[in-house]
Parts: C-alpha cells; sequence; structure tokens
C-alpha cells in the first residue's frame, strides 16, 4: 500500500507545552495512578496523538525545551518567574519526572525527538526552519507565538490549544494575529521587543503594548528610524512614543532582539541529541501499563510510521543541527523544562 506520509513534510512539536498545560487542566491535574502523578503523561498522549493523526502526511518531529542557559545570561530574571515559589517548584518537579516517562513513550512509539542541553525548543526550531530546503512543508506546533517568526511560504503555525492555523499572509490581519497588523515577520520581532513580553519575565518599553508597538514601527519604519527622529530633535507626540525614542530603553530593545530573534541566537552545541529509533510495541504497552494509558492510543501511530519517510526527514534535521553546531558527538541530557 503507498504510504500517506509526504517525503517532505515536518511536523515540529513545542512538546513541553503539552505536559505542562496538561498539569493545568481540571481533567488531568489530580490525576495518578499507583500512587504516582500522571496528569502530564495522559494529557501529553491524548493531545499528541490526535494531533500526529490530524498531520498524518507529515513526518513529527518532537522538540524538547532544557533551560536556557543563555538567555538566563542576557536576562537572569528569564521565565524564572513561573518556578519561585515552593508550590511552583513542585509542580515542575512533578513536571520533569513525568516527561521522562513521555520521552520514553515517545520513543517506544518510534516518534523523533530533540533535545539540546541549555537551549530551549524555540533554538531548534529556528535551526531547523532556517536550514530546511524551500520546497519542505513544515507545521510548527505550539503555543508559542515567538515561532511566528519562522512564516513563510509552506512554514505555518498551528496552535496546541485552539488548533488556529496562522500562514505568512494572516500577520497583516489583526483579526487572526493578535496585536496587528505586521507588514513582516521583521515587524513582529521588532514589536515584540520593544513591548517585551511579561509571560516570560521580559520587560519592553513602559506603557508600550504590542498593538502600540506595531502601529509606531508603521508609523516610523523601524525602530531606528524613530531613534534618529528623536536624536535630531525632531517632536514626537505621545508619552509611549517618547519613550520608545528615548536612550532610556534603547539597550532593552536591543537586548529584547537577541532574547526572541531566533537569528541572533547563539550557535547549537555539540552535544545535542537527536533520538529516532524504531517502534517497540511491546515496549510501548509494558510502559502504558505502568502508568495507566491505554494502549491502543498509540496503535495507529505506530501502524501508520513510513520508515523511508522518517529516515529522511531524521537525516536532514540531523544535517541541519550539526550544520548549526558544529560536527560533534550527541550526548544525552535531562531537561528542566522553561
Amino acid at each position: 500500500m503507498e504510504s500517506a506520509i509526504g517525503t517532505r513534510k515536518l511536523l515540529l512539536v513545542d512538546i513541553n507545552i503539552l505536559g505542562i498545560g496538561a498539569m493545568r487542566q481540571w481533567a488531568h491535574a489530580g490525576r495518578r495512578f499507583g500512587g504516582r502523578p500522571t496528569g502530564a503523561i495522559h494529557g501529553t498522549l491524548e493531545q499528541l496523538l490526535p494531533l500526529v493523526t490530524e498531520f498524518g502526511d507529515h513526518v513529527p518531529i518532537i522538540l524538547w525545551d532544557d533551560r536556557c542557559r543563555w538567555r538566563e545570561a542576557l536576562l537572569p530574571r528569564y521565565k524564572r518567574h513561573r518556578w519561585e515559589t515552593p508550590e511552583q517548584q513542585a509542580f515542575l518537579a512533578s513536571y520533569l519526572a513525568q516527561a521522562e516517562v513521555v520521552r520514553r513513550l515517545l520513543g517506544h512509539l518510534g516518534l523523533p525527538q530533540v533535545f539540546c542541553p541549555g537551549f530551549e525548543a524555540d533554538d531548534l526550531a529556528g535551526s531547523i526552519c532556517r536550514g530546511i530546503d524551500a520546497d519542505w512543508d513544515v507545521v510548527l506546533a505550539t503555543s508559542d507565538t515567538d515561532w511566528l517568526q519562522a512564516l513563510r511560504e509552506r512554514v505555518t503555525w498551528r496552535s496546541l490549544h485552539t488548533g488556529v492555523r496562522i500562514t505568512a499572509g494572516d500577520l497583516g490581519d489583526p483579526e487572526r494575529v493578535r496585536g496587528g497588523p505586521f507588514a513582516s515577520t521583521d515587524h513582529y520581532l521588532m514589536a515584540k521587543a520593544l513591548a517585551g513580553d511579561a509571560a516570560d519575565g521580559i520587560p519592553g518599553v513602559d506603557g508600550v503594548g504590542l498593538k502600540t508597538a506595531a502601529a509606531i514601527l508603521r508609523e516610523q519604519g523601524s525602530v531606528e528610524a524613530l531613534w534618529s527622529r528623536h536624536d535630531r530633535g525632531e517632536a514626537i507626540k505621545g508619552a509611549s512614543r517618547q519613550r520608545a525614542a528615548g536612550p532610556a530603553y534603547r539597550a532593552a530593545y536591543r537586548r529584547n532582539l537577541r532574547l526572541i530573534d531566533w537569528r541572533l541566537a547563539p550557535a547549537l552545541p555539540r552535544d545535542f541529541r537527536l533520538d529516532a529509533e524504531p517502534p517497540d510495541r511491546d515496549a510501548y504497552d509494558a510502559e502504558c501499563a505502568d502508568c495507566g494509558l491505554t494502549a491502543s492510543m498509540g496503535g495507529a501511530v505506530i501502524g501508520r510510521r513510513d520508515d523511508h519517510a522518517t529516515a529522511l526527514a531524521v537525516a536532514v534535521v540531523r544535517r541541519i543541527l550539526d550544520a548549526a553546531a558544529g560536527a560533534g558527538t550527541h550526548a544525552s541530557g535531562r531537561g528542566e523544562a522553561r
């Protein structure tokens, strides 16, 4: 039977969003089996497997986060507000323990997985999207709007929470992309750097949200043009625009661009890991039994796996990541989540 999987189609999955999100959902928050929390395990599989089926002609590549040390070096508070209280720290510890089970389950299903110590899934997605040939179709399965920066022809963003799909053409539609319209992905990145991102603990210009930042850029053309107007002594109307134009926030804007713009990220280290083993149904069934999962959930994924298409996708992704990192060995690591 001819495979339904296209040979040049990728589904890049921001996997931590599924597990952490599941632990905050009523249906999974208190879920336990054998005395152990299993909400992240069940929630991840229950959301991921239908996604893989929805994009059945794509090869899924699972991208894992680690605690991002290089971003913390630029901004020590980067995402740390998420894990400060004892309750938050206990939540994180529970998630990380369950994530190890999810890794094993996905490995038994034959789903390729990528992890890079000290880097986030964002950095992996950025490297893959920049390095992939233009004739590949790529779906970015995430709810992180920073990933919108990768949009171009044949690259689509798909929300893990709502199922909404965004294309490059949608950037100009404020009904589709919050804060718009945006003229381009560069326009979007500059607006985010001006506004900051409270969810990630990134401060921006005081009083400037994403919508105002986008409006400033439509008016001025670029942040640098706004700065030049200020430095020439031209009148800038509006308190928020005056703050954006003045010198006080320029260093923060440049820092924010480095935090957000994937093109400005440091090179990946050589110890990234790309795991891509063949499916092992017996091991999958045994792992499911240990955590109270219905093993039949993964049967369709194993049954539809195309070894040729998967091998091609894995080879291409490995080549891209090797080029991004330089030739080196692939060592294992344990993620800390974001």
